[in-house]
């Protein structure tokens, strides 16, 4: 077992049609709306791939079910990604469970030491940094381990609280 609570943040998938998707969710959950997001080249730095340098380009639509963080992700590249490991294009599927970490090398340690890979990590630009341990072998899916970050933990904070006064009108807010 791999020592320390852990703090569940976020459940996400892989998705093909970000917009699709969200209106899927969003009619069969009843939750919404969703903060969308473009991530292009140069927005996450020191990218690695299973150890070598890589590339993270995305779309993600983010809203919540209660206290839990709903994100979906549509790749834009066809670089090899952690999210295509697992998650192949044309299809949609769960990918990853995502934790705070406070303490990011010593987390991640853990969970090589414990059989789950480094798939990709990186940082977001003058931001937190993140992995994403490939955990498919015991969990069917990957772990996502993000830095805490106060200033990031009061976006996502008032996104929960902006979802739960949702008045079922506006799906999409362009963040």
């Amino acid at each position: 077992m791999i020592p320390g609570r852990r703090e569940l943040l976020q459940q996400a998938w892989v998705v093909d049609d970000l917009e699709a998707a969200a209106r899927r969710f969003s009619a069969t959950l009843g939750i919404g709306p969703f903060f969308t997001s473009d991530y292009r080249a140069g927005f996450f730095t020191d990218v690695e791939y299973r150890g070598r340098p890589g590339t993270l380009q995305m779309r993600t639509a983010i809203s919540y079910a209660g206290a839990v963080q709903i994100e979906l992700v549509q790749p834009t590249t066809t670089e090899p990604t952690c999210y295509r490991d697992s998650v192949p294009a044309g299809r949609d599927g769960f990918h990853h469970l995502c934790f705070w970490s406070h303490d990011l090398e010593r987390d991640i340690a853990d969970y090589v030491a414990h059989g789950c890979p480094i798939a990709n990590r990186g940082r977001v630009r003058k931001g937190p940094g993140f992995a994403y341990l490939d955990a498919t072998a015991s969990l069917g899916c990957m772990i996502e381990l993000l830095e805490y970050s106060p200033g990031l933990a009061a976006l996502f904070d008032g996104w929960r609280d902006h979802c739960a006064r949702w008045d079922g009108v506006e799906l999409f807010v362009r963040r």
